[in-house]
């Protein structure tokens, strides 16, 4: 009785929820609580699909924390679509409009996770920065990253004297970061799309719930299962950042890590989960590919290349685009008598229109607004790059005209990257990597040779 009475008054002292916050009733220590105590819970879910999924998000993240159990209810959804949540609704003393707002309230023997359709995802909130990582989870994931790194320093060691030196000072920087940062976090948006849709299952919302959806199938829908993906992924963008230095100084990879990460926008970006990450990733992928590829001989074996890239450009460009642009300037860059980039350009091509036939792809809205604030800020983050960038070219303006390759592609990539910045403010992620690649290729490629 005293929970409802201090409930009520919470409410007389409270404006109205805002649909776009959550609110703890009688308080976020009553929910603290709930999570540490010895009791164990079940789940009631509504009818509806969004409260199933969060339905499902929710058993899966207090069994982190909470044994299964009978003593506790705990009701997701509303009292107009879940009937048990109506039965004790009452309990809260509470309108039944308030169920429609994202809240948590806590009772004796009952927890409501309460939303609609539209901010229901906001009931992850609570849980954003609360991890519980089973032992195996965590002796497996150190054991998948020590042979990753084990490998890459193998393999680099192939590759210049101090490259695999390099390497393991980029994986000591990382695990420091890592280490002394908590802002990982999932975005808002990515919540309430990719997130959201792959629990209901909806793959066809986009190729990234499609992968989200089969990634729940292996490892439970929390926080757990994103940060452990977030990391990893970071982790990859920071090791193929070396395979866009040239071969022969591929110790150099340190350098276009170096100037990549040194961007505030860009580590910002990194430590937000959304569908950013992906796109840096394939794009990224992509050019450590090309950039490394033999592309002389006409053989079967480079058909196969092609093939692959192909593959990885046409599905990376259902979720980022503007990837379409490498096979196009391939023509541009690499020399055109053979078929091979109209092969590049034509696989590609397929695989992106037959997966946008299925998949929903972002693309920016018509008309395009001009905005100059990101490339004055790429201006101010990226200058060091401008500078080398600029003094190369100028040093050898004579032989803009006649340069070829990896160079050549990542210079078109890079003045397109300028172009899409004025009005795709994401843009500027790429727009950082790909000078901070182009930066260390003319330098190498023209000055030191």
């Amino acid at each position: 009785m005293k929970k409802i009475l201090l409930i009520l008054l919470v409410i007389l002292m409270l404006p109205l929820v805002s649909a776009a916050e959550l609110s703890f009733y009688p308080d976020e220590k009553a929910f603290e609580e709930f999570l540490n105590d010895e009791r164990g819970y079940y789940v009631v879910s509504g009818e509806s699909e969004y409260s199933q999924a969060w339905a499902t998000y929710l058993d899966a993240k207090l069994s982190r924390f909470k044994k299964r159990g009978h003593e506790v209810v705990v009701l997701v959804g509303n009292v107009y679509e879940n009937p048990k949540m109506r039965e004790l609704w009452d309990l809260t003393g509470l309108p039944y409009e308030a169920s429609l707002n994202p809240s948590v309230i806590v009772l004796d023997n009952a927890v409501f996770f309460t939303g609609n359709e539209e901010n229901m995802y906001l009931i992850e909130k609570p849980f954003s920065q609360k991890y519980a990582f089973e032992i195996k989870e965590i002796y497996g994931a150190l054991l998948i990253v020590s042979l990753l790194v084990f490998l890459f320093t193998f393999l680099f060691s192939k590759h210049g004297k101090y490259t695999h030196f390099f390497y393991v000072l980029v994986v000591a920087l990382l695990a420091l970061w890592f280490s002394n940062s908590s802002l990982f976090t999932i975005s808002e948006a990515f919540l309430k799309s990719t997130f959201q849709n792959a629990l209901i299952g909806q793959e066809k919302s986009s190729l990234l719930t499609l992968l989200f959806n089969l990634y729940f199938g292996l490892y439970s829908p929390t926080e757990e299962a994103v940060l452990v993906l977030h990391l990893f992924l970071i982790f990859l963008i920071a090791t193929l950042l070396f395979f866009i230095a040239p071969n022969p100084y591929r110790e150099l990879g340190f350098v276009v890590f170096g100037l990549t990460f040194a961007s505030p926008t860009f580590r910002r970006s990194l430590e937000t989960f959304d569908g950013a990450i992906f796109g840096i990733l394939f794009l990224v992928s992509v050019l450590a590919i090309v950039l490394n590829m033999k592309l002389i001989e006409e053989d079967s074996k480079l058909i196969k290349q092609i093939m692959i890239l192909s593959v990885i450009t046409g599905f990376g460009a259902l979720i980022w685009p503007y990837l379409l642009l490498i096979p196009v300037f391939m023509f541009l860059a690499l020399p055109t008598k053979s078929m091979k980039n109209y092969l590049y350009l034509g696989l590609t091509t397929v695989i992106f229109l037959a997966g946008r036939s299925y998949f929903n792809v972002l693309l920016p809205e018509w008309p395009l607004v001009i905005r100059f604030d990101y490339l004055v800020l790429f201006m101010k983050e990226g200058i060091v790059q401008l500078i080398l960038i600029s003094y190369v070219l100028f040093r050898f303006r004579r032989s803009i005209l006649r340069m070829k390759g990896g160079k050549a592609l990542l210079l078109w990539l890079f003045i397109s990257h300028l172009v899409l910045v004025l009005a795709i403010p994401e843009a500027i992620l790429a727009l950082i990597l790909v000078s901070s690649g182009l930066a260390v290729r003319l330098i190498t490629e023209l000055y030191l040779t």
